[in-house]
């Protein structure tokens, strides 16, 4: 396996702080880095080919040809970056709070660290999700973009996020028992093979611009721009100005 360095992903990333503290204060900083230099897109998953779990395809393509991924691609190799820099890292399987309620097990890969005793709860694989560790306790946690609140019971967990006008609503559930990446291999599969689903069927991509929430997110018909923890803006977008946004904004 060709494996890339610390220092390349970290460059990657515009990371140029000390990386060697394995403190709370780097996992947010790295964490942050990260959501704004990679973004979250479908694009190989669109254009069918044929994306995998493996260290082997996600640290290249994020590396060296500074692609972004979804979730399996993104926080198995954050994750990798993370247990390199000496954390002590968990993938965890988590399920997705959608229209018709909660996906699956295996749905979503996102990672648990374990340090000074405590359980953070990190993710770079979702999209518009939350920026910052996440302290694995019940209840009400201010966070970015949105405040969360977290039900824990012995072995699994359970996120909301507070919207706008103050009402809660689920987001993810998940389990604290460690997989491999390879466990998430079947559902990575069907989600990229499976006839109608929005995955291979419209091309998106979306990343942080800042770490007090600010996003651009570019999806097909439209353009989202969020300054901070406001509200989305959204701007009409032709089929022609589609690759040169998705250029632009995220260099895809």
């Amino acid at each position: 396996m060709k494996m890339v360095s610390t220092a390349q992903y970290l460059d990657r990333i515009g990371f140029g702080g000390d990386a060697r503290s394995q403190d709370l204060a780097l996992l947010g900083a790295l964490q942050i880095a990260h959501l704004v230099a990679v973004p979250f897109e479908n694009i190989d998953v669109f254009r069918r080919t044929g994306v995998t779990t493996d260290l082997e395809w996600s640290l290249p393509k994020v590396v060296e040809r500074r692609r972004g991924g979804w979730c399996f691609e993104l926080n198995g190799a954050f994750g990798w970056l993370l247990r390199e820099l000496g954390y002590a890292v968990d993938y965890v399987s988590c399920q997705v709070f959608g229209p018709d309620g909660w996906g699956p097990p295996l749905d979503h890969c996102a990672l648990v660290v374990h340090l000074d005793g405590e359980r953070w709860f990190v993710d770079v694989g979702f999209g518009d999700c939350c920026m910052v560790p996440l302290q694995m306790v019940g209840g009400e946690q201010a966070a970015v973009p949105r405040d969360v609140r977290l039900t824990i019971d012995s072995d699994r967990f359970r996120m909301e996020e507070r919207s706008l006008d103050g009402t809660w609503h689920d987001s993810l559930q998940g389990r604290f028992e460690p997989q491999a990446l390879a466990d998430f291999t079947p559902r990575s599969d069907y989600l990229q093979t499976e006839p109608g689903l929005a995955w291979t069927e419209k091309p998106f991509a979306t990343r942080a611009t800042a770490g007090d929430g600010s996003r651009v997110t570019l999806r097909n018909g439209v353009f989202r721009v969020r300054q901070g923890r406001g509200a989305f803006v959204d701007t009409p977008v032709a089929d022609e100005q589609f690759e040169a946004l998705l250029f632009e904004h995220f260099q895809l």
